[in-house]
């Protein structure tokens, strides 16, 4: 879906499908939270550069649990709404959990940050950009306020996340495989659930 030209709005979005969209950023903040984390605590030695890489994995790890948890905090309370059951994978694009999965099973952990770094950060980034662009501040202020926040930290994460890559020889790129997986799952930064089709 292309993002909305300037000044376009995508009209009022009613609660149901705010609800759904804070719920999909939960659940990706989240999976990101636990991929990172894992990443930060794997039991394997570790040399210098690798270290270096788990500290960084620990930093973006404890902000991506915060994120989630501030989009858990937005999810909507009303009767005979369970908002845990609001927390699932989005719509698009297709693979996405899938693509994640493959992501955490990477065993190197340079390749991980690599495309965590060059691919999944950066789409994030594109579907908070997409949504801050139609989001109505009446209805959404508090949804909007998390939204820059991440964006921003997402941004100085993909910027010392590279820095740090390209101070280590060793880093590694994703296999062909992955990269290809990625490349199709990741493709259009503008897709997202948060813009309707026009």
């Amino acid at each position: 879906m292309p993002e909305p030209a300037a000044g376009e709005e995508c009209g009022w979005r009613t609660i149901d499908e705010l609800a759904a969209l804070v719920g999909a950023y939960c659940w990706l903040e989240d999976r990101i939270f636990e991929l990172t984390g894992a990443w930060a605590t794997a039991p394997e030695a570790v040399d210098g550069d690798v270290a270096e890489l788990r500290v960084w994995s620990a930093s973006v790890s404890r902000r991506h649990g915060a994120l989630a948890g501030r989009w858990a905090d937005r999810l909507p309370v009303r009767a005979g709404v369970e908002s845990a059951a609001l927390v699932t994978a989005p719509d698009g694009p297709p693979g996405l959990a899938e693509a994640l999965e493959e992501l955490a099973a990477t065993k190197e952990l340079g390749v991980g940050v690599g495309a965590l770094v060059e691919t999944v950060l950066p789409w994030v980034g594109g579907v908070y950009r997409s949504h801050l662009a139609v989001a109505t501040p009446v209805s959404e202020a508090s949804v909007m306020e998390v939204l820059v926040e991440a964006r921003r930290g997402g941004s100085a994460e993909i910027t010392g996340g590279r820095t740090l890559l390209g101070r280590l020889p060793e880093a590694g790129k994703p296999s062909r495989h992955l990269g290809e997986q990625f490349k199709r799952t990741f493709a259009t930064k503008g897709v997202s659930p948060a813009v309707r089709p026009g």
